[in-house]
């Protein structure tokens, strides 16, 4: 892994935080990375869907396949 360095607004910091003081992640980096990973899927959905002229759910496992195979590289 990479460490970036990214400014966020307060608000979203706060946020950050209270999802991890709640649990639902484990520090606020896991967070960011799966908010980016939600982001990168939705947006090759959106542009794949349109490109291949198909319904994106139909795409949806294919790509959420691709994106596991090129994490686990």
């Amino acid at each position: 892994m990479k460490l970036i360095s990214v400014n966020l607004p307060e608000a979203y910091i706060k946020v950050l935080e209270l999802l991890v003081s709640e649990g639902k992640f484990p520090n606020r980096s896991e967070a960011i990375r799966v908010a980016i990973r939600d982001l990168i899927k939705t947006e090759y959905l959106i542009e794949e869907s349109v490109k291949r002229n198909i319904s994106p759910a139909s795409i949806e496992q294919q790509i959420e396949h691709e994106i596991q195979d090129k994490i686990l590289v």
